[in-house]
């Protein structure tokens, strides 16, 4: 999880694509346009840190819940979502979120 936030706030859009579960919907788009507006996350959102408040996993599947915190042209847009990972070739790959009110 915290590979992602880095990646989302330095605008590394091909390796947020490369860690997506072979089974998350993003999966159907064209990975090259996908990259590219996933890189494109940090010229409107400033990322200011990451709390990891739990986390579990087993052999294959894993579960992380954080907090976000994240602003748009100014605006709170912090946010606490629980995340599935599930272990692919080896390496840990985003399943789905769930964003918690």
């Amino acid at each position: 999880m915290r590979s992602r936030y880095s990646a989302f706030a330095l605008g590394l859009g091909s390796y947020l694509v490369e860690t997506l579960s072979a089974t998350h919907e993003d999966r159907a788009h064209d990975p090259k346009a996908l990259a590219l507006a996933l890189s494109r996350a940090k010229d409107t959102q400033r990322f200011m840190g990451l709390e990891i408040l739990e986390s579990s996993e087993d052999q294959d599947r894993g579960a992380v819940r954080f907090f976000a915190r994240v602003f748009e042209r100014g605006v709170d847009k912090s946010f606490t979502e629980k995340s599935t990972f599930a272990k692919e070739g080896g390496a840990w790959k985003y399943v789905d979120g769930e964003i918690e009110e």
